[in-house]
């Protein structure tokens, strides 16, 4: 077993790079005339690593390529990272939507498994029990505080949305936990700060449009941003031009007041979201060259992930008959 030292890590993590399709192997693969030629094209390149079974291959089937892939990549992540807690905070995504999927799918008496994905924090058997038994003590004390007050919800009425927005607000809370409890002050808290001010901003226009009560603005609002929850409820009867002045704090506040501007002129609350995920991945990015941190670990992870829509994007494409529009950093 290697030593989980940032030295091993970042050597393995050179490597790996290297095998991360280039913006040329993209392109050429987005010209393919039909999916079959492009699958034959992408696998060509190595991506997959062999790990599909026949059957996913002679099904042609890029989601399951992918999810494969990508399944592959986060366990060589948890195995290289020098410090499991703040890399399993990027991780989190992955643990909240099979919580969701296996709640939901319980409440309607379905199996999950089909949308599952490896390679969260929580082993994905021990989860299938803890929801099964409805028992939650092995997992972190946030988690297990959540889930059972959403079985105590469950119990009462199931409520998909409140479900959902509980789980939410769980990744932040234990995201904040763990930032403050190992004083982390670098680009991991400056990623979640963002990401969960720009949440809040989306959360609270779209309590605007929809006419929500505070209470109902108050489940969704989420831990870890530069800018208080107090101020996102205060705001709710702020109209939309007026926003960017009101939330012009913190860290991230001038990236705010643009990607509010752009909305204000819009009235499409999709570029809010576009400009979040533009600012996660420059945060990225430029801690990817820094070689003291877990900036270039996490940077792979990102790559990987940003690979895997653009392929998701060009299959799609050629499936539709459209131009596929890559994610800039491949432009």
């Amino acid at each position: 077993m290697p030593q989980p030292s940032y030295e091993y890590a970042l050597g393995r993590i050179s490597v790996l790079s290297t095998h991360l399709l280039t913006a040329a192997q993209l392109r050429r693969i987005a010209e393919a005339d039909s999916t079959k030629t492009a699958m034959k094209l992408l696998l060509e390149t190595g991506y997959g690593e062999n790990v599909a079974t026949e059957q996913e291959l002679a099904q042609g089937e890029i989601d399951l390529i992918i999810r494969a892939q990508m399944q592959l990549t986060r366990k060589r992540i948890q195995e290289l990272t020098p410090d499991p807690e703040l890399t399993g905070l990027f991780l989190l995504p992955v643990d909240t939507h099979n919580l969701k999927c296996l709640l939901k799918a319980r409440l309607l008496g379905i199996q999950a498994d089909d949308i599952l994905r490896e390679g969260g924090n929580f082993d994905l058997n021990l989860l299938k029990d803890m929801v099964h038994t409805k028992y939650y003590e092995d997992l972190p004390p946030i988690y297990c505080q959540v889930l059972n007050e959403i079985e105590e919800d469950l119990a009462r009425e199931a409520d998909p949305f409140r479900l959902s927005a509980l789980l939410d607000g769980a990744l932040f809370r234990q995201a904040k936990e763990v930032l403050d409890r190992k004083k982390e002050k670098g680009f991991i808290r400056e990623y979640f700060s963002l990401w969960a001010d720009c949440q809040n901003t989306i959360s609270l226009i779209r309590a605007q449009n929809l006419h929500w009560e505070l209470s109902q603005l108050r489940l969704v609002l989420v831990d870890c941003g530069d800018i208080s929850k107090e101020v996102f409820e205060e705001s709710l009867d702020v109209p939309p031009e007026q926003l960017g002045a009101r939330l012009n704090q913190g860290s991230h506040g001038s990236e705010l007041v643009q990607a509010i501007n752009e909305f204000a002129q819009t009235n499409e609350l999709g570029v809010i979201s576009r400009r979040m995920e533009e600012g996660l991945s420059l945060i990225l990015r430029r801690a990817r060259w820094d070689t003291h941190s877990l900036g270039p670990i996490i940077g792979y992870l990102e790559a990987r992930e940003t690979e895997a829509e653009a392929l998701r994007m060009i299959f799609g494409a050629i499936q539709g008959g459209f131009e596929p529009q890559l994610p800039s950093v491949y432009a």
